[in-house]
C-alpha cells in the first residue's frame, strides 16, 4: 500500500460522500480509522467478520499510510485537521480526524479535479533502478524534482526534470563516443543540446530517434521556462506532466541503452 493509493481513496471519499456515517465521527467529516474501514470493506474485503476490521491487523498496518495521505491533502488546502462544528468534542486529540476546508469545497464545487498526488519514495525506488545506466547524476536530479513535487516546489521541480532529462542526454553521449572531455565541449557551446541530440540520434531507426529527440524536447522546454527571471505560470499540473514525461524519457532510454549507445547486449 502506497501513499498515493491511500490518496486517491481519500478523494474518492470527499468527492463521492457515502452515507455520513461511513467515514465521519466525533464532528469531523473525515475521520481516518472510519475511512480505513471503508476502504477494506469496498475494495480489500479481508476474512472475517467486519465489525473486526477496524481494530484488526491490517487496519493497524494501513493506519501510517492513510493518515500520512491526509496530512498530504492538508498540505494542499483541501483538508485540516480539527472537527467541522464550534464545540465539536473530538476523539481526544489523537490526530486521526480531519474536516474539509473553504478552499477544498470550492475545489469540489468547480469538479473536483484530482489533485496529483506523488508518492517520493515511491519514486526514487523507480529512479534508482533506472539510474543502473542513467548515473548518479540524473538519479540525484530526479530525486530533487520529486521532492520538489511533494513540497509544492513546482517551478523547482520543472526545472529539476529538466536538469535530469539533461543528464540522461549527456550520460548516453558520453557512452555512445567514449569521450566525456569531448562532449562536455560540444554541451557547453552554442546550440550544443541540439548537436548532442543529433550525434546520438544519427543513423537510428525512426522508431527510437524519434521518441529520444521528442522527449528531450519536450524536457527541455520545462528547464528553460524555469530558468527564465520573469513570473512563471508553472503548477502542479504541468509539474505532474514534467516528471511523468522524465519518467518516460528515462524508460525508454534505458530499455533502448543498447540501440542508443551502440553498446553490446
Amino acid at each position: 500500500m502506497h501513499l498515493d493509493d491511500a490518496a486517491a481513496f481519500l478523494v474518492d471519499c470527499i468527492t463521492r460522500p457515502r452515507a455520513a456515517s461511513a467515514y465521519s465521527s466525533f464532528g469531523y467529516e473525515v475521520y481516518v480509522p472510519n475511512v480505513i474501514a471503508l476502504f477494506l470493506k469496498e475494495v480489500e474485503q479481508p476474512p472475517g467478520h467486519e465489525s473486526a476490521w477496524r481494530d484488526g491487523p491490517r487496519a493497524r498496518e494501513l493506519a501510517p499510510v492513510f493518515s500520512e495521505a491526509a496530512w498530504d491533502l492538508c498540505r494542499r488546502g483541501i483538508l485540516r485537521p480539527g472537527v467541522q462544528p464550534l464545540g465539536g468534542h473530538g476523539d481526544g486529540g489523537t490526530g486521526h480526524g480531519y474536516t474539509v476546508t473553504a478552499r477544498g469545497r470550492e475545489w469540489i464545487a468547480n469538479g473536483a479535479p484530482t489533485p496529483v498526488l506523488i508518492d517520493p519514495s515511491r519514486l526514487s525506488q523507480l529512479f534508482a533502478t533506472l539510474s543502473k545506466h542513467l548515473g548518479p547524476g540524473f538519479l540525484q536530479r530526479a530525486t530533487e524534482a520529486a521532492q520538489c513535487h511533494a513540497f509544492g516546489c513546482y517551478l523547482a521541480a520543472c526545472a529539476m526534470c529538466g536538469a535530469a532529462a539533461e543528464s540522461i542526454l549527456l550520460t548516453v553521449a558520453i557512452a555512445k563516443c567514449s569521450d566525456e572531455e569531448g562532449t562536455l565541449k560540444t554541451y557547453r557551446a552554442p546550440h550544443g543540446r541540439r548537436k548532442i541530440t543529433d550525434q546520438i540520434v544519427d543513423g537510428l531507426a525512426q522508431s527510437i530517434a524519434s521518441p529520444f529527440r521528442n522527449a528531450t524536447g519536450l524536457l527541455s522546454y520545462w528547464r528553460d521556462e524555469a530558468a527564465h527571471g520573469t513570473t512563471s505560470e508553472i503548477s502542479e499540473i504541468e509539474a505532474h506532466e514534467a516528471i511523468a514525461r522524465l519518467i518516460r524519457f528515462a524508460q525508454f532510454t534505458s530499455d533502448k541503452w543498447a540501440e542508443l549507445t551502440n553498446a553490446r547486449t
